[in-house]
Order: C-alpha cells, then structure tokens, then sequence
C-alpha cells in the first residue's frame, strides 16, 4: 500500500505517471520490484523519467530543463540552511544564507582565467588566425585543374590510354591526369578542443549569469524594505529582523553592489563567448567532432601562445562544475536527503512564525490552551488541547512540505478548491518554481498550496497568517456563550460584579469582560465549594480568552474590550491603531483584525485577516 501524501489518502497502486516525494510507501521492504524506494519510504527520481515500482515501470515527471538553475540554486540553499539548523540551537533565518550570495557575487578561480584570457585576446586569435593541417587528395582530372601531379602520375599516364589527347613521335600529349589536390584542415584536434570549449563555457556562463540574476532579485527586494515603501513599518520591521539574522542593512547594500559588478563582467564574457560561437574558426569546426574529459597535451596546446591557454580553461571548468557524474543511487539518496531537508526547513518556518505564541520551544501554554508544533513522518502538525483537562488533542493545523519542482497536479488542485473549509487546515507547500515570479507577495495561499522557498520574504508572514486565523478562531469562538448550570449561591455573588451577565432563571453566566482579580477569586471559589467543578474550570478558561483579548497581538499592549450586544465586542489599540470586531453575521458571527486600515497582505502581511465562525 501507498500513501499519497498530497491527499493524504492510502491508495494500492499508483498512476503510470507520478512525481518524485509525493507517495510514500507504508511497508518498506529490500526486494528489488521497487528500486526507486528510499530508506524512508519516499518515491524519488534517481535522475532518469523511468522507475521501477511494484515491478511495473512508472513514468516520472522531471522539472522542466530550463529550471535546472533554479532547481540547483534552491537545493544548495536548502543544504546551507539544513546545516545551520543541526549547528544552531536558535532559530536561524529561513530565507536566503549569506554564504550562499558571498560565494556567488564574488569572481571564483575560473572566471578570473577567463576574463584575463579574453582580455589578452587569446580566443579571439585562435578564431581569426588559427593552426590548420593540409589534406591532400589524388585525383584523375583535366589537365587544366591540374597544378601539382600526383605520385606515379607517368606510371598511371602510360597505362591509361583514355587519358590521352593524342600520342606523337616524341611521346604523349595528355587529356587527364593524376592530380594532386591540397585543403585546408581545421578539424584538427587543437580546433576541436578551441570550438567544445566555447560550448562549455557558453553553457556554464549561461547558468552562471542565471543564478546571479535570481540572487540579484532577491537581495534588491530586502533592499526595498529597508528604503521608502508602502508597506507597514511593522512589517518591515519584521522582515528586516528576519533578513538580518543572515544580512546587516550594510552587508545588503554591499552585496548588491558585488552582485551588479559580477553580473556585468560575467554578461559580457558570455556574449563575447556567443559572439565567437557565430563566426570565424567555430563555423569551420564540425559540431559533430567531441573531446573526452581529459585533454591529450599535443605541442601545439602546450608551447603555442594562444592555444596554451585552451588546458588551462579546460581543466579550471572541469574543477568548478565537477567533472565527475553521480551514478543513479547516489542521486536517488540525495533526492531523499533534500525531501528531509525541505521538511526541517518548513518546520524552520513554522516554529518562527509561531514564535508569539511558542518562543523558541516546540509546545507551550497560551491562554489556556496547549499548543504543540510536532513533525510526523515529512509532514508537521499543530496539535491543541485545552490546558488543565484530559481532553484529546486535535490537530488544528498540518503542513505537506511537498519538494515538487513540477506543476502542480491538475486534478488534485481542483479537488482541493471544492474542500476549502474542512477541518484540520491542511496545506500543502512547495517551492513554486514553475511560476514566472518566485516572490508572490499579493496572496497567502492559493486553494491548499501555499508557498515555501527560501526565495519568499513573505515565507513566514504566510504561515503565520495562517497559524494566527486558526488560534484566534479557537480564542474568540466561545465569547458570550453562557456558562450553564450554575449553582444558585454563584449566581448571587456574580450578579453583584461587573463583567458578568447573570440569569438567574435559567441559572447562566456569560463572561464578557475582564474581572478584578478579588471578583475572579470569588466566582472561582464559590464554585469550587458548590462542586461545580467543571462550571468552575471553564469559568476560568472564559476569563483566561477576555484576558488574552486585552493584550494587543500586534504591539502586546493592554487594551480595553467593549462588549456589544453581549456577543461580540470591540477591541481599538490607540498605540499601533489595530481594530478587533466579533460581531454576528447572518446565523453566525465574523471576526476581524485590521491593522491601521488596510487589509492588504502585500503591506500589512499577517496582521490584517477575517475569518467566519
């Protein structure tokens, strides 16, 4: 049996057509019917579109080739984070490394060569000028193409009557003779090695201009943070915290300045590279002739002025891009290594943008709930339970890191856009590296799928938008609700408070605001000595949730409730100008949160947001 983990459903075979890290197997066993199995169960891609499953052949979609940049920068950047993780007991920052841009911005070994070389105007003169061999040919012709005759041309000439104009006393006047004709050879080895040289440096230098650009995007976006915007100070602010867990503002700025230096440099090799590729010696070099991994030192690549330099390019490249493959295994364990990398990153994520709610710690006590941030398998859960009982816990939210560099599956995103409201929240997220731009910032999610890449500035305002809907729901769902079968005594004592509303008839209490804490004692106390235990219990969770309500999430300053209509309330911070309304809507009631007047996630990120209940 198989696990699909974007449904969740357990399923007995799978389709002819799957994608790497979505299905898991439930029993993982040695034989060899399923040689895509990783240790932990995950299906994963070893590199090639076929696996073996169940003994059947299965094809895998693999990311398009033009994202192979961006699939290869993403994986180095989720290692470099993975291992900060293991070595930090702190939370790290989840979007882009330091050491990952320092790396790239700056020139390594092989570009330096390279600019040096072009600048000294080596490869131009190997185009221009370059080293041929003679290729000689023997041929019958006319005596008037004929310039050089061949060796044993009189032999042939005296056996070949055909080829005389006519014979005399003296000898033979010839018709056709055995010519000798020579051509110019580029295709020699020196030549060959010059023109697949041009082929490895275009597509190194093209990948290479591809990850500095996307670098480049995101670090002039932090930058726009720290400058005049439109977005929220707040938000900013948080952001710029984030970012500078990995980058100072000064670092930034510096960064993007190598970045853009770089760039250029880099830009304008590789067009000078395509501008060899489009003429000269390059055009007179068959495509078809290939060089091995390692080059045979003739004496021309060794001793020639200009083509000396061909080996040391040659060996430069094959030390920067790796001249060796990585066999079939080795990549399907990496693959599996990058899926439990990508699944501790989304935990990264989670546990920060749960951080006011948890600290640093996995589970912790909020206003009277118990809340706890638990891994289960690849997946992540957030459990709650209520504080003080033995109820069960549920799990309020779970999160798929699913590492899928494809488009999302057609069917399955539709089915999930029919199921928006089922309970527990369950969101799959991805690297969404098949959309044009990798920092989406004008929605939360989009249907389950949500973003997650170390790309997104927005990384963490997303779950945390999320996370902050679902524990404010649980906060505010119980507010005016009548505590019910009070005993008679604690009705008299409630009755002479405030913040309470009190029918003795029906024996009910609603707690609707704050009490002193003498007042709370005794509502507290006089249940308890009814053996109203439970009545008791919950009294005290109702008051925990008012007191919750009067600590702004935003500022974390004390605010004034206001009840109304005994129902719903309202809630104005005049320090951060963050509104709060529980109000009834239709046969339920709607809650929002409005952070300075405006809603947008762009600018405001998870601070603003309404939900019904």
């Amino acid at each position: 049996m198989w696990v699909d983990r974007l449904t969740g459903q357990r399923i007995g075979h799978l389709p002819e057509v799957i994608e790497s890290g979505r299905y898991l197997a439930e029993i993982v066993t040695s034989d060899q019917s399923t040689v895509n199995l990783g240790a932990s169960g995950l299906l994963v891609d070893d590199g090639s579109e076929i696996a073996l499953v169940d003994g059947q052949r299965k094809s895998i979609r693999l990311p398009d080739k033009a994202l192979a940049q961006k699939v290869e920068l993403f994986e180095r950047i989720l290692e470099t984070i993975d291992s900060s993780i293991e070595d930090e007991i702190e939370l790290v920052s989840p979007l882009m490394p330091e050491g990952v841009v320092d790396n790239d911005s700056h020139l390594n070994s092989f570009d330096s060569k390279l600019l040096t070389i072009i600048e000294a105007g080596h490869l131009h003169q190997i185009s221009m000028r370059p080293r041929l061999d003679l290729h000689y040919e023997e041929e019958v012709t006319d005596v008037a193409r004929a310039k050089k005759l061949a060796r044993g041309a009189l032999v042939h000439l005296a056996s070949h009557s055909e080829c005389w104009q006519r014979q005399t006393l003296t000898g033979v006047i010839p018709k056709r003779v055995k010519a000798r004709f020579s051509d110019d050879d580029f295709n020699i080895y020196e030549n060959r090695v010059y023109a697949r040289l041009l082929d490895k440096i275009d597509q190194y230098l093209s990948k290479r201009v591809g990850t500095l650009r996307q670098i480049q995007s995101a670090v002039s976006e932090a930058l726009e943070f720290y400058g005049t915007n439109d977005r929220h100070h707040r938000l900013t602010e948080e952001i710029c915290r984030l970012w500078g867990k990995a980058f100072t503002q000064d670092s930034t700025s510096k960064a993007s300045e190598q970045l853009s230096k770089t760039l250029d440099k880099l830009e304008n090799a590789l067009g000078i590279i395509r501008g060899l590729k489009q003429r000269g010696l390059y055009l007179l070099v068959s495509r078809s002739a290939q060089i091995g991994d390692g080059l045979h030192l003739t004496n021309i690549l060794s001793h020639d002025q200009h083509y000396r330099h061909l080996p040391i390019l040659w060996n430069e490249l094959r030390n920067i891009v790796g001249g060796k493959r990585i066999t079939p295994d080795e990549r399907r364990e990496r693959n599996e290594g990058l899926n439990r990398a990508y699944s501790k990153y989304a935990g990264l994520v989670l546990r920060h943008a749960l951080t006011p709610y948890l600290g640093v710690k996995l589970s912790s006590t909020w206003a009277g709930f118990n809340l706890e941030l638990k891994q289960v398998g690849f997946n992540w859960q957030l459990l709650v339970s209520t504080a003080d009982t033995l109820s069960e816990e549920r799990v309020l939210l779970e999160v798929v890191p699913w590492m899928g560099f494809v488009g999302r599956p057609v069917d399955f995103y539709s089915l999930q856009n029919e199921k928006q409201n089922y309970q527990p929240l369950r969101m799959l997220a991805w690297p969404n590296l098949c959309e044009d731009s990798l920092h989406s910032n004008q929605a939360v999610a989009e249907g389950a799928w949500v973003l997650l890449s170390p790309f997104d500035l927005y990384g963490v305002e997303r779950f945390g938008y999320l996370v902050d809907k679902l524990l404010q729901r649980e906060l505010v769902s119980d507010y005016g609700r009548a505590l019910i079968k009070i005993p008679a005594k604690t009705i008299g004592v409630a009755a002479q408070l405030s913040g309470l509303e009190v029918s003795a008839e029906k024996h009910e209490i609603k707690v609707l605001d704050a009490l002193a804490p003498a007042d709370f004692a005794k509502i507290e106390r006089s249940l308890v000595n009814e053996n109203a235990l439970e009545q008791a219990w919950k009294f005290k969770k109702r008051h925990e949730e008012i007191m919750e309500l009067q600590k702004c999430p935003i500022c974390s300053g004390f605010v004034k409730l206001k009840c109304q209509k005994s129902t719903g309330f309202s809630i104005d911070c005049n320090n951060c100008k963050t509104q709060r309304y529980l109000r009834t809507k239709g046969k339920g009631q709607e809650y929002e949160q409005i952070l300075s007047g405006n809603t947008e996630f762009k600018k405001v990120g998870r601070r603003s947001f309404i939900f019904e209940i």
